[in-house]
């Protein structure tokens, strides 16, 4: 038996993820969030750092500055220095950081959808106007290279493209070929780009993430990236992420934009990064196995089940699952009725889809499935 394998009782933890339908009989399978306890390491260094009993002011540990420079080299060959890296108590804030520090006012921001939901809120958050690339299943769920370029010719107001690789909710890497374009044309006109790589070490079948600033010197200099440990090691409860940018400009406005409104990373948050970037390397490959089973999993169930196509998960834990042919009028009660809660694909800007995640141990995930099954079976 895996340790994947046990079912943690999270209705008493105010996890968001079970609080949810913590007064009914559904499963939570929404919510990008683990239920695997955290690995040994993590939880013993926190521990540690417990029982010195004092959790004053914390500096940004040297070490884990170190930590985060030799990862990223040994990890995909990105050479950057220490001064490049900023930290902060979660991709979300970073996200609207970089909208209000390198987007003007008066300007706007480009993404490709569907995509992850703060991607869409952020701009608004900031005063900020947004504009939608739309990605299709019929074009392999390919970056719209052609439509970014001739948005940003027409509107000289885009200041940002904001980046999602892997790519939230659809389970997909960019290639490196795209990367390049969209580096061509935000060059060529002068758009920033923000990428949010927090999946990128959640990649499957052994395949090998690729910074998107790492794929030349123009693209460091017009990119700020995003990463955290949270994802891969289920920490996103403690705060910890970071922003790496070469560009000493880039990087000064978006640490401007912070300044007096943007917290300081919770204690246990970098000692939990720390020991997950540093003493859980066969955890996370055991991770990786366990997943792209699930992945498997899910991918053969929903060849059975009627009115639901999938397609095969290259990274992160989630499925973004087809839902067109049921043609429901509120999807996400259909299938809480039925006693699973999926995420709506509108909240992505993906009509007729729902998002699942199979993050979790497999008898959990055969139960979900099975509602699901007997929900389209009506």
């Amino acid at each position: 038996m895996s340790e994947f394998d046990f079912l943690v009782d999270r209705q008493s933890s105010d996890s968001k993820k079970w609080a949810k339908y913590r007064a009914r009989e559904i499963i939570p399978m929404w919510v990008a969030d683990m239920d695997f306890r955290c690995p040994q390491p993590v939880l013993e260094a926190i521990r540690r750092r417990v029982d010195h009993g004092v959790f004053g002011y914390t500096e940004i540990p040297a070490s884990l500055i170190e930590i985060v420079v030799a990862r990223l080299e040994s990890r995909y060959r990105w050479m950057v220095e220490e001064s490049d890296i900023l930290f902060s108590p979660g991709l979300v804030p970073a996200l609207n950081q970089i909208c209000r520090g390198l987007v003007k006012p008066g300007g706007a921001v480009v993404t490709a959808v569907p995509v992850y939901r703060p991607f869409i809120d952020a701009p608004g958050n900031m005063n900020r106007d947004l504009i939608t690339l739309e990605m299709s299943e019929q074009d392999n769920w390919r970056f719209p290279v052609a439509e970014l370029a001739r948005q940003v010719a027409a509107r000289p107001e885009i200041d940002l493209l904001l980046l999602c690789n892997p790519l939230n909710p659809l389970g997909r890497m960019l290639s490196v070929g795209e990367m390049q374009e969209i580096v061509a044309i935000c060059d060529r006109y002068d758009v920033k780009i923000c990428s949010d790589e927090i999946h990128c070490e959640l990649v499957l079948d052994g395949r090998q993430h690729t910074p998107i600033a790492s794929i030349s010197q123009r693209a460091a200099d017009i990119t700020i990236t995003l990463m955290a440990a949270s994802k891969t090691f289920n920490l996103a409860g403690l705060g910890c992420a970071v922003a790496i940018a070469e560009n000493e400009l880039l990087r000064e406005q978006y640490r401007k934009a912070g300044e007096g409104i943007m917290a300081n990373v919770n204690t246990f948050g970098y000692v939990a990064t720390e020991a997950a970037w540093t003493d859980c390397a066969d955890w996370h490959e055991a991770l990786l196995v366990y997943l792209a089973a699930n992945r498997d999993y899910v991918y053969d169930r929903c060849q059975e089940i009627r009115g639901i196509r999938v397609n095969r998960v290259e990274a992160t834990y989630l499925a973004w699952l087809n839902i067109q042919e049921l043609d429901l009028s509120d999807p996400l009660g259909h299938f809480e009725k039925a006693g699973v809660g999926l995420s709506s694909g509108d909240e992505f800007y993906g009509l007729g889809y729902m998002r699942l995640n199979f993050g979790c141990p497999r008898s959990l995930l055969e139960e979900g499935l099975n509602r699901i099954e007997k929900a389209c079976n009506g």
